[in-house]
């Protein structure tokens, strides 16, 4: 079987399998032979020493080419010549006394295992059960060959750019075909894809190449893992590995938090790491968050099992660690806020302000990365914000001064209804920024511009926050509601 580009096999098999198309016996057959592939079953045998007696287990017997098949290269072959008088017992139990078969000898520890291979004819086996056990041989030698083309390919290249760019091709590809496969298993949760019935349905076929696509993915992170696209969905294999490292830490500070001083920097935390350990395919986890997870974690642990031992606050790591979720946001403002509350004195909130702004501007960060990569970071957001309300502040001490040396009835502000939505607003905004057509102070000088000078039909009161969550998250509706607009005013310069 030849293929015209590199993942071609992927794609063939998906489509054999949706349309039914089974591959003749003959195919088969041609295919082990050319490739010196053996057939039998595997009777695993467990041994075990009760007191004086001696009693075993038969497990049920396995293809070699079934996926759950034990590798036999893996056990050293231990003849036990005092078990070998039970094999005649044994050979009889499963009507195998007469047969072609080899024994290999398991021993490790107290734990001894005897495998019977029997040699099989491919015609001796069930369609379907033959069908997927031919899918698995061939998209193991398949999968080999690819990864191998690829290093070659590698080799072959003259600049990291050349590299990288070969590698996320095949990133996206093969992220394109775990997508298109999980939607059309859509399995219960991440264990069961890589679970098989013994029904040989086409179910188990499509989770044979799930686990093969999964596979390259996993050569690339091993490989090439510095030329990956970070933020792209990482493979679940690697998810699972992750979950089982950080899940007793996880659970660890699910159970301790309430002795934190810092219990709601640790409950948001959790949450954004939740669906680490939850393992769900509906939400998306990327390499980064695992690595982001997997660093900053441990630490928050450590900090608060050892306070005794760090002045270090949990909310200044997360800063460190550039943990940039807008909940982190809210609550680092809503700290200092409580602080500045404490005094009327504009010129001790001033001391509050620059304090912060001097700490916040002369953190080191651990990492580049970032735990959303569509917002600014962490420490981007809480220096801009104290910045702005320095300047507010400012203003407003200016505004007391004039409205004191100038008792003059100002006339109320008059705010201008528009037809466009809070988030139509916020994103309307945001491109004319970007394009240069208006050039801000700050980000936050225009969200207060427009709280101040626009209503819309469903409020009067816009809220400044409300106008900074909605313009770092912008919905496709959103945008294409706005892109309409701007289509209307394109069409009025035509006339």
């Amino acid at each position: 079987m030849k293929f015209n580009y590199l993942l071609e096999i992927y794609d063939t098999l998906i489509s054999e399998i949706l349309n039914s198309k089974n591959s003749p016996t003959s195919q088969i057959i041609e295919f082990v032979t050319s490739n010196h592939i053996d057939s039998f079953n595997i009777y695993t045998v467990d041994f075990n020493n009760a007191n004086t007696s001696i009693k075993y287990r038969i497990e049920d017997p396995v293809h070699n080419w079934h996926p759950r098949a034990p590798l036999l290269k893996d056990y050293k072959n231990n003849i036990v010549t005092d078990l070998e008088k039970l094999l005649p017992q044994i050979e009889q139990e499963l009507n195998i006394e007469h047969l072609n078969k080899k024994l290999i000898w398991s021993v490790a520890g107290n734990s001894t295992k005897l495998f019977i291979l029997v040699d099989i004819n491919l015609e001796e086996i069930e369609k379907d059960e033959l069908n997927f056990l031919y899918y698995n041989q061939l998209l193991k030698i398949e999968t080999e060959t690819i990864q191998k083309k690829i290093k070659e390919t590698i080799s072959e290249l003259n600049s990291k750019e050349q590299i990288e760019t070969y590698i996320l091709k095949k990133q996206l590809a093969l992220s394109n075909l775990v997508a298109k496969l999980i939607k059309i298993i859509k399995p219960k949760n991440a264990n069961d894809v890589f679970s098989y019935s013994t029904t040989y349905s086409d179910q188990n076929g499509l989770k044979i190449i799930y686990y093969y696509v999964e596979k390259a993915i996993r050569f690339l992170e091993k490989e090439y893992f510095k030329y990956l696209d970070k933020n792209s969905q990482a493979s679940i294999k690697t998810i699972l590995n992750t979950k089982v490292h950080l899940a007793p830490i996880y659970n660890a500070l699910q159970l301790g938090f309430n002795r934190s001083a810092d219990q709601k920097a640790i409950i948001i935390l959790l949450e954004c790491f939740s669906k680490i350990i939850k393992v769900d395919f509906q939400q998306k986890i990327t390499y980064n968050e695992l690595l982001f997870a997997s660093d900053i974690l441990p630490i928050l642990y450590n900090q608060i099992s050892n306070k005794q031992k760090t002045k270090k606050w949990l909310k200044d790591i997360m800063l460190e660690f550039n943990f940039n979720s807008l909940e982190f946001f809210d609550f680092y403002t809503d700290e200092i806020n409580k602080e500045l509350n404490k005094h009327e004195d504009d010129i001790e909130k001033f001391k509050i302000l620059y304090r912060y702004l001097k700490n916040t501007n002369q953190k080191q960060l651990y990492t580049n990365n970032k735990w959303n990569p569509n917002l600014p970071s962490a420490k981007k957001q809480i220096a801009g914000w104290l910045e702005e309300e320095i300047q507010y502040l400012n203003q407003q001490r200016v505004l007391q001064s004039y409205s004191t040396e100038h008792p003059i009835s100002v006339e109320m502000k008059t705010k201008f209804h528009t037809d466009l939505s809070v988030p139509q607003l916020s994103y309307f905004f945001g491109l004319l920024i970007q394009v240069g057509i208006i050039q801000p102070p700050t980000q936050r000088a225009i969200f207060r511009f427009i709280a101040d000078h626009f209503k819309t039909k469903m409020t009067n009161s816009i809220s400044v926050d409300s106008l900074n969550s909605k313009y770092y998250n912008v919905e496709l509706t959103t945008k294409n509601a706005v892109r309409e607009k701007i289509i209307e005013l394109l069409n009025f310069t035509k006339l």
